[in-house]
Formats: C-alpha cells, structure tokens, sequence
C-alpha cells in the first residue's frame, strides 16, 4: 500500500522558509537604513553649502547724533554694589539707572558702525529666510547691527545676513574676525558696498 502524504509543507521546509524570511528582513532593514543615512548626510551637506554672495549697498541707515555724542561726552560711571537687603535710596537708584544707561549708549556706540561706510560684513548667506531671520534677530539681541538682505543669483533668492557698515575695511575685518571666532560664522567675510 502506498503512503499517504497530507498536503502542505514539512517542518524542514516551514523551518528553512521562516528562516529565508528573517533573513530576507534583516537585509532590507539594514540597507534601507544605511541609504536613510547617506540620503541625511547629503542633505546636511547641502545645506551647509554657504555662498559668498556681494551685497548691494542698503539704503541710508538714520543717524544717533545724540546717542553718540553722550557716549563720547561722558566718562565711564563708577557703580556701587549695594546689598539686596537694604533698600536702595531714590538718589542711588537714579544714579544706577543713570549708569546703566550710559554704559549700555557705550557699548551700542561701539558695535555701532559708522554711517555711510563703504564694507560690511556678510555673516551668512542661505536659502532659508526664515534661517536668516532668526540668525539676524539672534545677533542683534546679541547687540550686533545685523539685518537681512534678498539677492536674486540664477533664479534662486539668496537671504544674506550682514553686520553694520564701516568706513574702513579693517574695522570690518574686526568685525569678521569676531563673528567668526565669538559667534562660529566661519562663513563671514568682508564685502565692499
């Protein structure tokens, strides 16, 4: 009598197949792993491409006579340190505010560059204005006279971000030398009007 075999498969084949399987997975995960990553790596590499872009001349920037001549007029004010225990009297505290304010018209008159000047700097050129903005406002907070410009290059705008205007091309290498090594815009450079 012959011998009847039950259709379907053995348990060697059952093995063999679910192991075929899981190896068959485990190749696709690590390839497409592996090409995620390259995919990431270039785009970052895209996006780390900065262009050196020339700037047009920005129109004329208002001028602070009065905010200038205070900085240079007076002398650096001594301040007090009180302590927070005792109250401050009205004169003192006049006094501290009064300080306060002519440091800070002394430090905004000297990252303040000179009207008219003939370079800037460039510290950043994208394709991402919002990239640009936030670096902009991110500098000013800093106390730089940053602002942001459009440049049209092969059909594509280009955002550049740009740092105050000097008459000299030495005080705006200062200024591109600081960028650089206080801020990490290895990207600026300086750039006639």
């Amino acid at each position: 009598m012959a011998e009847r075999r039950s259709p379907g498969l053995t348990i060697g084949q059952l093995i063999t197949l679910t192991f075929g399987f899981l190896l068959a997975s485990v190749v696709i995960f690590v390839f497409g792993f592996w090409v995620g990553r390259d995919l990431a790596e270039r785009q970052a590499a895209k996006q780390r491409d900065v262009a050196r872009v020339p700037v047009a001349p920005p129109g004329p920037e208002p001028t602070r006579p009065v905010v200038a001549a205070a900085a240079t007029t007076h002398p650096p004010v001594a301040v007090a340190v009180v302590p927070t225990s005792t109250p401050l009297p009205v004169a003192t505290a006049t006094a501290v505010q009064v300080a306060r304010a002519t440091a800070t018209r002394v430090q905004q008159a000297a990252t303040t560059p000179t009207a008219g000047g003939g370079y800037t700097v460039q510290a950043y050129a994208t394709n991402d204005m919002m990239r640009a903005v936030m670096l902009s406002k991110t500098l000013q907070n800093k106390g730089y006279a940053a602002s942001t410009g459009t440049k049209q290059i092969g059909g594509v705008t280009w955002y550049l971000v740009r740092v105050g205007r000097y008459r000299d091309r030495a005080a705006a290498k200062a200024m591109e030398n600081k960028l650089r090594s206080e801020e990490g815009l290895e990207a600026a450079s300086v750039t006639a009007q």
